[in-house]
């Protein structure tokens, strides 16, 4: 062999990112299928914690994905924010008071309350209520909605004419009540409140900015009410209802849908929904739950069972954040990863799994977190799923000098920023879509 390509080889080898590839060759026969013929749709589900909810990753990862192979839709979708415009694809409104609780805090969630696909509790007692999902703009209209719940029949679906609005908002002043408490100054509460330090004062009738411990202060706040106008609302039919989910499709393009309750429950609970279009492409389904855990997703067998609602031909998992700040062992670490992926396979039996080491991090003493790097260690040595070695990758952004402020992590030295994560993203897209060069240059 020539010397110079053994050695080329040699050094992709020792500086790939992306490891046990052929694993991936099931993956790639679908990829080379959709481009080729431009017909079918290939669907990948990525799972995490807060570094998946991130739009700057998630976006980056979609976004070169869906020019080369088609855009099929946005895919699932979750309402972390309610009855807020806040930039993102859809928006979500409702007169009801929904209590959403994390995977990893699920004392906090109302009794009842069932973890699915989202890695969210969310639910209400509220009725009647109306759940509504918009696009933000007419690019992101679809023609499937796909309602995913603990029992299909929780939810009716519903429109309404054009320039309607059933959900009614009238805002008007309020006061509330705030106990000071140790280390609050009049700024950090006027903040909180989303009001100004000045208006606080005069509402206390208060001479100067000091405070103490235990005072009780009044807060002018602006209170929503919401009503709503069911008369105006017309039903719609599903297309299918299986026990976890309701389909509902129609031709042309949809901008607004409604949720509605269809019979009477104790508790409302609503797992996600999923976004598609009437084309041929890709759908990148991103599921990111704030503190997660692998072993917070183990121990909620709903999301498994819902899993295959996404029909997944690829699965990307990215854990170890948290566990490392809980002290989690590298052991322990990998028999969570290990039954994650176990569970998987109970449900989608033969589907191509990634999982990526974790990001960088510092600790609360701003040491390198080293339980990081013995996730890394340990992931990189399986040998039945692919691994992308997003560590690697960091640790050669920062250099020899060890320069973190490379990778754009964040204040926390946690997350990241934006343009962290969108190198994040970058990178993973890349070394997939060059194995998936070199698959398909095998083939030739």
């Amino acid at each position: 062999m020539n010397r110079i390509l053994f050695c080329l080889m040699i050094a992709q080898v020792l500086y790939a990112q992306m490891l046990n590839v052929p694993l991936l060759y099931p993956f790639f026969e679908k990829l080379s299928h959709l481009e080729n013929n431009k017909e079918g749709k290939i669907n990948i589900v990525h799972v995490g914690d807060s570094h998946i909810q991130s739009e700057a990753l998630t976006n980056s990862i979609r976004k070169p994905l869906q020019q080369q192979f088609g855009d099929a839709g946005r895919g699932f979708i979750f309402p972390y924010t309610l009855n807020k415009q806040v930039g993102m694809p859809y928006n979500f409104a409702t007169n009801a008071n929904w209590q959403t609780c994390r995977n990893s805090l699920p004392s906090k969630c109302a009794l009842g309350t069932e973890f699915g696909l989202s890695g969210y509790g969310f639910s209400t007692k509220t009725e009647p209520f109306v759940f509504s999902v918009e696009a933000s703009d007419d690019k992101y209209k679809f023609n499937t909605i796909k309602v995913v719940s603990p029992i299909s029949s929780f939810y009716n679906i519903a429109t309404v004419d054009m320039n309607m609005k059933p959900i009614i908002h009238k805002q008007k002043p309020s006061i509330t009540l705030h106990r000071v408490k140790r280390g609050e100054t009049l700024d950090i509460i006027a903040k909180k409140y989303n009001v100004l330090s000045a208006t606080i004062r005069k509402e206390n009738k208060m001479r100067s900015s000091n405070i103490y411990v235990g005072r009780n202060l009044r807060i002018p706040v602006t209170v929503t009410e919401t009503s709503i106008d069911t008369s105006i609302f017309r039903s719609l039919e599903y297309k299918s209802q299986e026990p976890l989910i309701s389909v509902y499709h129609q031709d042309k393009p949809i901008s607004t849908i409604y949720l509605l309750p269809a019979r009477k429950q104790n508790l409302y609970n609503l797992n996600g929904l999923v976004i598609e279009r009437d084309a041929s492409g890709l759908i990148y389904h991103s599921i990111g739950s704030i503190g997660a855990t692998a072993a917070n997703y183990n121990e909620t067998p709903l999301f498994f069972k819902q899993l295959p609602v996404l029909q997944p031909d690829l699965i990307i998992v990215s854990f170890g954040t948290n566990e490392s700040y809980s002290s989690v062992s590298a052991e322990r670490y990998i028999e969570q990863i290990e039954l994650f992926v176990k569970n998987i396979r109970m449900f989608c039996h033969n589907v191509p799994i990634i999982i990526t080491t974790p990001q960088i991090s510092l600790l609360r003493n701003k040491k390198f977190n080293t339980y990081i790097s013995e996730y890394a260690n340990a992931l990189v040595r399986k040998e039945d799923v692919a691994i992308w070695d997003l560590y690697s990758f960091l640790n050669g952004l920062m250099g020899p000098e060890k320069d973190l402020s490379a990778t754009k992590i964040s204040k926390d030295n946690v997350h990241y920023t934006s343009e962290g994560y969108i190198k994040q993203g970058t990178a993973l897209v890349k070394d997939i879509l060059n194995e998936y060069e070199h698959y398909k240059r095998s083939r030739e």
